[in-house]
């Protein structure tokens, strides 16, 4: 092939790389341990749609059933919200929305990657804030930078991946007052942290977008559902971009029941965060680890670079596999951790134990 035929973001661009997995304890990806349908309720629900499903059917172009059940989840209008194949999609249709080629785009760093990703695809310019020690964002930085540089958009992820870390809803109604442009709150975590979400807040300023998911404390990853949060304008925009029957009709209905189950469903994130608690002691009690606070379903760790590779070894010969971020320098010998079972973390445990206590 040509290279020449490629657009030049394309010829030039790294892609996102998923690694291959072989092992049998995957605690990369930040999944939901349990499995939903283990629910009895959610179990008949599902068994319910599925006896009337119509596959031959196209599904509804904006999920309409889904989004009166979000709707009501979030206590918004069902025109406030639009649905598609998890987060990684609404981020590139809201991308596509708003961005024109050399555009600016905010962002702080280490955060997730495909903000970045995307503008960059669009080529778009993307500056970033680095964190203060400690993985602490530099609030008054990112507040600098968005009264300065006024970007069209700029990328907040509450609680943060991989670090963890919460803002409060305060901060990010400050860089709303701030900014010229448009400010992306990230909130798949948000649901773990027991916090106050800014949804709230998209009635007041109609320069807000929030990013919400099924895929982390609802447990349903496979389905590929997440959802935007904004004005009713943005949402309108947005909906023109996205392809018209982005989301199957099958996610549709059983992302609709697991909101509706959420009662049900929530209290196995409560088990989780407290599995996180334990598991961040049992972490940080491990001479030459340091442990991050976090507000979501993982933790961050880091080691002396020298032992990682030894330590990435170890867990895949103990049938595991973690998140690590070989090669990024705001993150040295950083691994990031899904809290799973007791069973499972003891094992993460004890691999760690044992490497570190090597000479």
């Amino acid at each position: 092939m040509k290279t020449e035929w490629l657009r030049r973001e394309v010829r030039e661009f790294a892609p996102y790389v998923v690694v291959p997995i072989h092992e049998t304890h995957v605690i990369n990806a930040n999944e939901n341990y349990a499995n939903m349908l283990d629910i009895p309720s959610l179990r008949a629900d599902v068994e319910a749609i599925l006896r009337s499903y119509q596959p031959q059917i196209y599904p509804k172009p904006l999920a309409d059933g889904l989004r009166e059940a979000l709707a009501e989840y979030l206590s918004v209008r069902p025109e406030q919200l639009l649905a598609g194949n998890g987060g990684d999609e609404m981020i590139s249709y809201t991308l596509h929305t708003f961005l024109n080629e050399g555009d600016l785009v905010l962002v702080h760093a280490p955060t997730f990657d495909m903000y970045e990703v995307g503008a960059s695809l669009l080529g778009a310019k993307v500056e970033k804030v680095p964190d203060l020690p400690g993985y602490r964002r530099d609030r008054e930085g990112i507040l600098a930078a968005i009264r300065e540089r006024q970007p069209k958009m700029t990328f907040l992820c509450n609680p943060n991946n991989p670090t963890g870390e919460l803002l409060p809803a305060s901060f990010i109604e400050d860089c709303l007052r701030a900014a010229e442009g448009l400010v992306f709150v990230d909130e798949a975590y948000m649901e773990f942290a027991g916090a106050e979400s800014v949804v709230p807040l998209i009635g007041t300023y109609p320069n807000l977008i929030v990013l919400r998911t099924l895929s982390k404390a609802f447990g349903l990853a496979g389905l590929r559902c997440g959802y935007i949060a904004a004005d009713e304008a943005i949402i309108a925009e947005v909906a023109k971009v996205k392809n018209p029957y982005n989301l199957n009709s099958l996610t549709q209905a059983i992302a609709a029941a697991a909101v509706r189950r959420r009662d049900e469903i929530l209290p196995v994130r409560d088990r989780i965060v407290a599995e996180r608690d334990r598991m961040a002691g049992g972490l940080a009690a491990v001479p030459g680890v340091t442990v991050w606070p976090s507000r979501t379903n993982f933790l961050l760790i880091q080691v002396e670079p020298a032992r990682a590779d030894a330590l990435f070894e170890a867990w895949r010969a103990a049938d595991i596999l973690v998140k690590r971020y070989q090669g990024n320098p705001l993150l040295p010998g950083a691994f990031r951790i899904t809290i799973t079972t007791p069973d499972v973390d003891e094992a993460v445990l004890r691999v760690l134990r044992e490497v570190m206590g090597r000479a």
